[in-house]
């Protein structure tokens, strides 16, 4: 498992094997598969950090929650949130919203409607679909953009895993 990950090339960003443990660990206790943890989960200052697409693949997969966008433009997207096909609640986010926040930057400028996305799926996630991936909490990266400030912890100093639990994944 996470040897495998790690010799595989595929994640540039993963410098040891308890790196690639790690992730698959919280990964499998989110319910998701190894690869998607590999791929869309990182682990920034001791928090799990979710891509924007793993959670709204999270939200369709859950048997219980749905969204349909309603907007997405440069300018704002919105997305409607549904329980039991009920509507329970809307999300938007707009480029003044990202302003304001100090948002910017290339993948602002490049990607204007995937970071508007982003940012409006994580926030109806956290109000409501919660438990899409269990009760953990979630913060959210999208286009190499996380909601924890700066300055992570690099990879190499992830703290030992068990051998033993290495080889069991």
């Amino acid at each position: 498992g996470a040897s495998v990950f790690r010799a595989s090339g595929m994640f540039p960003d993963i410098q040891s094997e308890a790196a690639a443990a790690t992730k698959i660990i919280i990964g499998r206790g989110l319910g998701i598969t190894d690869f998607d943890a590999m791929s869309g989960l990182h682990i920034i200052k001791g928090k799990a950090v979710l891509a924007a697409n793993l959670m709204a693949a999270a939200i369709k997969r859950s048997g219980k929650y749905d969204y349909r966008v309603v907007q997405s433009d440069d300018a704002v997207c919105t997305i409607d949130f549904y329980a039991g096909g009920q509507k329970i609640g809307a999300s938007s986010f707009s480029l003044e919203d990202a302003k304001r926040a100090g948002l910017g930057g290339d993948n602002w400028r490049k990607y204007t409607r995937a970071m508007l996305f982003a940012r409006c799926i994580s926030a109806g996630y956290k109000t409501h679909c919660p438990d899409a991936l269990g009760a953990a909490p979630v913060y959210v990266e999208a286009h190499g953009e996380s909601e924890i400030p700066a300055d992570p912890q690099p990879e190499s100093k992830a703290k030992s895993v068990s051998p033993a639990a290495m080889r069991s994944l």
